[in-house]
């Protein structure tokens, strides 16, 4: 039976728990903004005021959802800085960069919805088509910054299958 290659530092163990804490948390808020998104396209022809409220608790959830994100990147930071002791370290080192970069995916979707919340801002009272296709680029945006954000997790889980 092969041994799985991938194994980070004992001493970092707070920091990867604290990722897969605080990436929940961010997966919550993008589900959060998501579900928002779609009452606020069930709000545009109805109702204009509920549906602007709606919107403003959307961006709210996205941004509290980036905040997530930077607060994953300085415990990533921390693993950065640790050295890799043990066996296969350049494997490990990958999967470390790797995390980072489905980390990075995951921010900049994010950042994307949150772009396109002045266009929705400003078409959703005269231009219901526009804001619909804004509100679907909005929800694709979120769906991409999970994905990325479960395969971050994906490899943190990985990350403490193969310590000794």
């Amino acid at each position: 039976m092969p041994t799985i290659p991938r194994r980070w530092p004992i001493e970092l163990e707070t920091e990867r728990v604290e990722l897969i804490r605080v990436a929940d948390e961010a997966v919550q808020h993008i589900q959060q903004a998501r579900s928002t998104l779609d009452e606020v396209r069930a709000e545009l022809g109805r109702n204009i005021h509920l549906a602007r409220v709606l919107i403003v608790t959307a961006e709210r959830a996205v941004c509290d959802a980036l905040t997530c994100a930077e607060r994953m990147r300085r415990y990533l930071a921390i693993v950065r800085g640790a050295e890799i002791h043990g066996r296969w370290p350049m494997t490990a080192a990958r999967q470390r960069d790797d995390s980072e970069q489905a980390l990075d995916r995951a921010t900049q979707s994010l950042e994307e919805a949150q772009d396109l919340f002045e266009a929705l801002r400003q078409s959703y009272q005269s231009n219901f088509t526009l804001a619909e296709a804004i509100l679907a680029d909005m929800t694709l945006a979120l769906a991409r910054a999970r994905r990325s954000i479960e395969q971050m997790v994906r490899f943190l889980t990985e990350a403490a299958i193969g310590r000794d």
